[in-house]
């Protein structure tokens, strides 16, 4: 009891502010909102090369049998979105600054715990040069993995993986598709074209979905190779090719995805989007005291998407309160609602629902390929959309980056593009906070760009393509509209 006691109020860490943080109390808490198997809190100093500073820092190990079961393979996005979401009770000297995810078991102490001055050893340095991902192999691989490796499966999918990464060095088993190669959900798609014209035959989603880290890919494409139907002249594979997205993208939805659009005036969903439109202008201004600006730069016709910057869960209300009444009526949101697509959640009602008031829900894992064909449908029917192409909401109230999706469907579908700023909202109802609060709001919409142009600015500043082009162009011309 005594040596307990004597442990825990030596085991505590220190933040810039000098409180005093239980580490093992931190881990509870998070390790409770998130799938995660193991973790370890430690404080990191000199992060941005400023040496006195001092910041909380997390080490994950994931739960994969969890992320499995929902065929979730975008760990960090994941877990962070978890961490959002459930730290709104904690004091904010006590919420993480940041967090590194790890496929590799964390060190112990003889007595099976976390062996904390290991950790920060191994991990702090890495942390500070931005590094995330498999820690180098020291040991020599066994037979088995040597035989994987070098088989012809193995040597084919290290080829796919190395044209798509554009990585270097020596690609290992332990490499981690995401966080090591860079490999995203829109990666994931692309890898399944390589491979497939690699193989000729037709790999099943599954295969490369579920798979986390190198050696689970050319195991699941070792499987779904017995018995696989060889690629048909009627459905060949669409190689990588600089039309390869638009390709794509010019292919229906899938009928469960073509069903959840809604183009028609019907007589109750108009009518529900009128009583959803009211009621959220009278809050918005009730409340927020939600101010427009430039609502007249918002096209009245034609296929558009308004792209704003993401700080809070009123960002989407805010807009639908401040534009038109015949863009808002014929606006959609690609929204990212990852349980949506789960079993609880597949009722008529709630589909329906969704349906009328024009969302496009989507998740990072295994419907982004057609949520993006359904935007990209709304866009040729001339219709609005409203997407968010940082994808998750900033923990700062920093603009961050552009996601390629977003560059994707600019580019592809042609649409004007139109910058919307959003200051207040942050300040309202951050991810970080359980509850909103009184605070103004204020929209800005700018003048609509041309994908092309932005094209073209975005290969000037440096970007290596043309969907990359359009994103940092985008980006800096909404960091400018927001700085006015």
């Amino acid at each position: 009891m005594i040596k307990d006691l004597v442990a825990k109020v030596r085991d505590f860490i220190v933040v810039n502010l000098e409180a005093k943080i239980y580490p093992d109390e931190i881990e509870k808490f998070y390790t409770k909102i998130a799938p995660i198997k193991e973790m370890c809190v430690f404080t990191v100093s000199g992060m941005e090369g400023i040496k006195e500073s001092k910041v909380l820092w997390a080490v994950i190990q994931p739960d994969l049998d969890n992320f499995r079961k929902f065929a979730s393979v975008n760990l960090h996005l994941a877990i962070k979105e978890s961490f959002d979401n459930g730290s709104s009770s904690l004091p904010f000297y006590k919420k993480l600054k940041g967090f590194t995810v790890t496929l590799e078991n964390l060190p112990h102490d003889l007595f099976g715990k976390i062996d904390r001055v290991a950790v920060k050893a191994i991990y702090e340095p890495r942390v500070i040069a931005g590094i995330e991902g498999a820690l180098p192999v020291l040991e020599e691989l066994s037979a088995a993995d040597h035989l994987l490796i070098e088989s012809e499966a193995g040597i084919k999918i290290v080829g796919c993986l190395k044209q798509l990464s554009g990585i270097k060095r020596p690609i290992i088993l332990e490499d981690s598709l995401e966080l090591d190669l860079g490999i995203d959900s829109l990666g994931r798609i692309e890898l399944a074209s390589c491979l497939e014209l690699a193989f000729k035959v037709n790999i099943k989603d599954e295969a490369i979905s579920r798979a986390f880290i190198v050696k689970d890919l050319i195991l699941g494409i070792m499987d779904a190779l017995k018995g696989a139907e060889e690629i048909s002249s009627k459905d060949p594979a669409v190689p990588l090719e600089p039309n390869y997205w638009k390709k794509h993208l010019r292919v229906l939805p899938k009928e469960e995805h073509l069903g959840a659009l809604e183009f028609g005036t019907g007589y109750f969903a108009w009518l529900l989007r009128f009583s959803l439109t009211a009621f959220d202008y009278l809050i918005m201004k009730l409340f927020f005291s939600v101010k427009a600006e430039g609502a007249e730069n918002v096209p009245q016709e034609g296929a558009y998407i308004l792209y704003p910057n993401h700080t809070s869960d009123l960002d989407g209300p805010a807009i639908a309160a401040c534009l038109p009444r015949r863009p808002v009526f014929q606006l959609f949101f690609f929204l990212f609602i990852p349980y949506f697509f789960r079993p609880v959640a597949k009722s008529p009602l709630v589909r329906n629902i969704v349906r009328m008031v024009r969302f496009i829900p989507f998740d990072y894992s295994t419907h982004f390929l057609e949520a993006l064909r359904s935007a990209y449908l709304v866009l040729q029917r001339g219709k609005g959309l409203c997407f968010f192409p940082e994808g998750l909401r900033t923990t700062t109230g920093k603009i961050g980056k552009f996601r390629k999706g977003f560059g994707v469907l600019a580019k592809e579908s042609g649409a004007k593009l139109v910058p919307v700023a959003i200051e207040g909202a942050y300040e309202a109802w951050p991810s970080t906070a359980k509850n909103p609060k009184r605070h103004p709001i204020r929209v800005r919409f700018g003048k609509p760009l041309l994908p092309e142009d932005l094209e073209k600015e975005g290969f000037a500043m440096g970007a290596r393509n043309g969907y990359e082009a359009i994103c940092v162009a985008a980006r800096r011309a909404l960091m400018e509209l927001k700085d006015k």
